[in-house]
């Protein structure tokens, strides 16, 4: 190991494991294979856009890092809850479901690995979560505790391998009507219990658990209870819209479409009234509004192509084809999968070039017959790119599905 590529430093450490691979794999290798590089693809972008970084996707396991120990926790249940609603359209017999641990440790980093007892803890506590849950450290829980709106079940000292000290373990609680949260070692769930074995109430109130009876008689406890209930609603609003990446995504796609929609229509009022008011015998407002639209169009194209259905097609034919060319049981490498998601890529770029040059040769056919009508000029741009994007799907291989 070379010394000076090597830095110390405390992270958030991130695991994740597939329940039951060698099952999965034997009884359908091509679509476990599938399924696998479908779930990696989505863990490593809630990872990203939790501020993460993915540091190996070998095989059936993710290894990620991040600065924060919240982001972390709220990266891992978004994934979960997304992969349970996956996994809802499935047979049960072919649902993937992950493990995921995290701890907050020292590690240390080379170029863009870590190592450290900080990784193997979280390896270790990936092991003891249950299939779909999250089992987070002591040290984690401590971070997290009165910062994000969970459950949390202290699930006692758990003895692993290779960890000389007894760690610490909660698990994390997804289901709403589970919340709740034990208390630490040295009260009652040092015993193992939780507060309602132990015979003590409890329930959660915004983002802590109270313990006892709830003092809320009278007008200021009603008041109180309402602004609950609408800090509630507004809670459970912003959670639905972080949990759910695709929802998000299509609010603010139907937002900002509306935006445009309405910013192309005034603009053209505005021009045209430019236009009349100035009117020296041509009309001349059609060019800048056609390229405001040409610009709406673009944006439509970036958001909404290729659709979610034609992506996992596109996926399964280009991952159908590669599986093919390797032998019986040969398991894909991570330099391997790299080289299919470049496929990928270009496929769905592809399709995007090709709702370009629909958009952009309908503006210059347009663009001619305001401008120079008894010239026809736009048909050259149009060959050219056309040619290009023949050219393109020609070095596909043909690796697009029907």
């Amino acid at each position: 190991m070379d010394e000076a590529k090597i830095q110390r430093k405390l992270t958030a450490i991130f695991s994740a494991d597939v329940v039951g691979y060698s099952r999965l794999m034997r009884a359908d290798e091509i679509e476990t294979i599938n399924r696998i590089s479908e779930y990696r693809r989505l863990m490593s972008n809630l990872v990203v856009q939790h501020k993460g970084r993915v540091v190996d996707a070998s095989g059936d396991n993710i290894l990620a890092e991040f600065t924060s120990v919240v982001d972390a926790v709220q990266s891992a249940v978004t994934i979960q809850r997304e992969i349970k609603a996956r996994n809802a359209k499935l047979p049960e017999d072919r649902q993937m479901a992950f493990r995921i641990g995290i701890n907050i440790g020292d590690v240390v980093q080379e170029d863009d690995r870590i190592y450290g007892d900080g990784v193997n803890i979280a390896a270790r506590l990936e092991s003891i979560a249950e299939p779909g849950g999250i089992c987070i450290s002591r040290s984690a829980y401590d971070q997290i505790e009165s910062k994000l709106p969970f459950g949390y079940a202290y699930i006692g000292e758990q003895k692993v391998k290779n960890i000389d000290k007894p760690l610490y373990a909660y698990r994390v609680l997804l289901d709403p009507e589970n919340d709740g949260r034990t208390d630490p070692p040295g009260n009652t769930a040092q015993a193992g219990k939780s507060p309602a074995e132990d015979g003590l109430p409890y329930r959660m109130i915004g983002k802590n658990a109270i313990h006892g009876k709830a003092e809320e008689d009278g007008a200021g406890g009603q008041t109180a209870a309402a602004i609950r209930d609408i800090k509630d609603k507004v809670h459970r609003f912003s959670e639905e819209m972080r949990q759910d990446p695709e929802k998000r995504r299509k609010t603010i796609v139907l937002f900002w479409r509306q935006k445009q929609v309405r910013f192309a229509v005034g603009f053209g009022v505005l021009v045209f009234a430019i236009n009349l008011f100035t009117y020296s015998g041509s009309w001349w407002f059609l060019i800048p509004f056609l390229a405001v639209c040409l610009g709406a169009y673009f944006s439509w194209i970036r958001e909404n192509f290729p659709t979610f259905e034609r992506a996992i097609k596109i996926r399964e034919g280009v991952m159908g084809e590669e599986i093919a060319r390797f032998p019986e049981g040969h398991k894909p490498s991570t330099k391997e999968m790299r080289r299919i998601e470049r496929r990928i890529n270009r496929c769905h770029r592809f399709y995007k070039g090709v709702y370009a040059y629909i958009g952009v040769n309908v503006f210059l056919l347009l663009l001619n017959l305001l401008t120079t009508p008894l010239t026809w000029w736009f048909q050259y741009p149009l060959a050219v790119w056309g040619f290009l994007l023949f050219l393109q799907r020609q070095k596909m291989d043909k690796i697009l599905p029907g």
